[in-house]
């Protein structure tokens, strides 16, 4: 390792923070143009309902905080109802993560050039390209994470009341998204126990300052969940397959399968891509140093700094890596261990060269080729939806679907003026695309809870509950089309029920569409 590494002219254009403002706000720039004008993706099953919830604006919801919600309705108020300004809180999202990446890396390393690098390889990481330019509660609650991973580094080091407050104020916004950034705070413990000698300016009184700041984010989402009996804790529960929860595990005993976790030992390096390998170089070299095996660290580091970032990490992924006893682990559940890890992989990048160390130049030339590969498979995959590449139609077929499907409904009512049809979906996020995508955009329900499914935020909203007598008192005798589900359950709810096979532009080969003369109503549950 080179002990000059801070003062060496290798890269000396990124030092400055303008070259790396310039990178971020060009990522932004792309990323935003791309959905402005050439995207032909419509929205997936998730921005679709969060889009829903934000036409129903309230201080929380069934599964996760009201984050998300929020910044959509500012979004689409802004700049009018359409796929881009749903999206478009993402792009905002990277860029304001991106910053306190940089940010984080300049504090520890010193050094402006691996605050550029960090955010160069964050951003070619293919996790983080997917939450940039899909609205999901992902990309905000990654930018929470960064900036709160930011603020506790100088809490820690320099004590200031204010940088404590910063540090809660992000776990407190972060929680509106995702519940998962209290794991935050677990790493940042986990710092303080292994290097508390290194803390000279902690106080008691900055862990208070922050926990004050973050319950104004938690307070609204736990009163809220109380009010109504619990649903997200129980839908947390079903959610990692434990007892309680609203998916229970099937047969009600402990099963574990070994591929569980090898597929979430895969997912990782899938996820992070050359990040993860930059920064396990990275951390390799720091503990080699140490030893004495390879010289010394540079005078301008923050001597804890690589064990910081680490230490805040580590917990996401064992938190997960247990989780794989229990059932399958998605590869978007660990991405904020990954944003954490980015500065350790951004100095990787330096150092490589500095040091001429063959296999951290190749592994930054891949971190840096991330970026075409990933421009390459968005093109790619524009081309394929463009000429109905099967498997990526599933991504661009939903207003032709909501075409299709209007159409089956004005069929049911041209002989019934101001009538007006019903559109049920059994799944909560097929029902969504429909009523972002169907014309004049009415009102859509599922009835997955009332078809052996767990409960969805439709189940808890007076109109779109299908319990509701008020709600289903408007319904009744209205015909309908149905989507999803067998014919033998939808008899139960109402007469004349037709089943018409798959959609043209339905990409699920089960999923059937059916339509009803006349709602009577569903069997009490």
């Amino acid at each position: 390792m080179n002990p000059r590494l801070g003062t060496n002219t290798t890269f000396a254009w990124a030092r400055p923070w303008a070259a790396t403002i310039a990178l971020i706000l060009a990522f932004a720039l792309i990323r935003g143009v791309y959905l402005a004008f050439f995207s032909p993706y419509t929205l997936i099953e998730d921005e679709a309902h969060y889009w829903e919830w934000s036409r129903r604006l309230g201080w929380s919801y069934y599964s996760k905080g009201p984050g998300v919600a929020w910044i959509i309705a500012a979004s689409t108020q802004l700049f009018g109802l359409s796929e881009f300004a749903v999206r478009l809180p993402a792009v905002v999202s990277s860029a304001l993560g991106s910053i306190a990446v940089a940010g984080l890396a300049r504090a520890i390393f010193k050094d402006g050039r691996v605050g550029f690098f960090a955010v160069l390889v964050l951003n070619a990481m293919p996790a983080h390209q997917a939450v940039s330019t899909l609205m999901t509660i992902d990309g905000p609650y990654l930018a929470c994470w960064a900036f709160g991973a930011w603020a506790a580094w100088h809490a820690l080091t320099s004590g200031r009341a204010l940088a404590w407050a910063a540090f809660g104020a992000a776990m407190g916004t972060g929680f509106l998204f995702k519940y998962t950034i209290l794991v935050l705070p677990l790493g940042v413990g986990l710092f303080a126990l292994v290097r508390s000698r290194a803390l000279t300016n902690f106080k008691a009184s900055g862990p208070l300052i922050a926990l004050g700041c973050a319950l104004l984010g938690l307070l609204p989402v736990a009163i809220w969940t109380a009010q109504n009996d619990w649903v997200t804790v129980r839908h947390l529960l079903g959610h990692v397959g434990l007892p309680g929860g609203d998916a229970p595990p099937s047969g009600g005993s402990w099963s574990y399968s070994p591929l569980w976790t090898l597929e979430f030992i895969g997912l990782q390096f899938a996820a992070g891509g050359a990040t993860l390998v930059l920064a396990l170089l990275a951390a390799f070299n720091v503990t080699r140093t140490h030893r004495g095996d390879g010289g010394r660290l540079p005078a301008t580091w923050a001597p804890s700094g690589p064990a910081y970032l680490l230490c805040v990490a580590a917990p996401m992924f064992a938190m997960y890596l247990g989780v794989t006893f229990f059932t399958n682990v998605e590869a978007n559940w660990t991405v904020a261990g990954f944003v954490t890890l980015a500065p350790l992989a951004g100095w990787a990048a330096v150092d490589a060269q500095e040091r001429n160390d063959v296999p951290l130049r190749i592994a930054r030339e891949l971190s840096i080729a991330g970026v075409a590969v990933s421009i390459t498979i968005i093109t790619a995959g524009a081309i394929g939806a463009r000429y109905a590449i099967p498997g990526l139609t599933r991504a661009t077929g939903a207003d032709e679907l909501a075409k299709q499907t209007h159409e089956f409904g004005q069929s049911l009512v041209q002989d019934r003026p101001g009538v007006e049809p019903i559109y049920i979906a059994v799944h909560y996020g097929r029902a969504s695309l429909m009523a972002f995508y169907l014309p004049g955009r009415p009102t859509v329900y599922a009835s997955q809870s009332l078809m052996g499914g767990r409960r969805t935020q439709y189940d808890l909203w007076p109109q779109t509950d299908l319990t509701n007598p008020d709600t289903t008192a408007s319904l009744v005798g209205r015909p309908a089309v149905l989507l999803g589900g067998r014919a033998n359950l939808w008899t139960e709810a109402f007469e004349g029920v037709v089943d018409h096979g798959k959609l043209p532009a339905e990409p699920k080969a089960d999923r059937l569409t059916f339509t009803a003369d006349a709602f009577v109503g569903f069997p009490t549950p």
